[in-house]
């Protein structure tokens, strides 16, 4: 496995913010991410209940061989969002398929299934990380900032006189993942 140059997720989520438009969704806040993965990143979106294809229950996974994200649909809204934006960060990292090199070139087809603890991962060190470890904190990182760029975050934190609940609700995001980004802007 050849190890690629190091690639910022957040610089690439913002160029797909860019490059996408920044859709939004019925509300004119949230990011529309089923929006970016079909129309931007040509992908096939599959909401599956009870998604355990290798007997691991999962929130997610991405399959290169169908250009596909599955989601667990019995997952509640919020976190469907930000596994589509994670599994879009897979896809944007590690495979060539948008506007990012990939970080890691792959020897053959690989799934990306993502449990729970994979998206639960915070802002750890990734030098520290194993592999695996570093494809799932790099693709949160690329989430947190497609659903929650700064911009727009700071804009409803304003509009929301600092209230947490309203602005994940805004955003439609989980107050946790509201929670790591205001920390992260020094918002909190």
């Amino acid at each position: 496995m050849v190890q690629k140059p190091y690639v910022d997720p957040v610089v690439v989520a913002n160029e797909t913010l860019t490059r996408c438009g920044q859709p939004r969704l019925f509300n004119g806040r949230a990011i529309d991410v089923e929006h970016i993965a079909q129309e931007f990143c040509k992908l096939e979106i599959m909401f599956v209940p009870d998604l355990n294809p290798s007997g691991n229950p999962l929130l997610g996974l991405f399959t290169p061989a169908l250009n596909a994200i599955m989601v667990n649909s019995d997952s509640i809204l919020v976190r469907q969002r930000f596994t589509i934006a994670h599994e879009i960060g897979h896809v944007q990292l590690e495979h060539n398929h948008g506007n990012a090199s990939p970080l890691f070139s792959l020897d053959e087809p690989e799934m990306f299934e993502c449990t729970e603890e994979d998206e639960g991962l915070g802002l750890m060190d990734e030098r520290r990380a194993g592999l695996r470890r570093k494809k799932e904190i790099r693709a949160n990182k690329f989430a947190a900032h497609l659903l929650m760029p700064e911009g727009l975050v700071r804009e409803v934190w304003r509009e929301q006189h600092g209230n947490a609940e309203r602005v994940s609700n805004a955003l439609m995001v989980s107050n946790e993942a509201l929670g790591y980004r205001l920390k992260d802007l020094g918002l909190s």
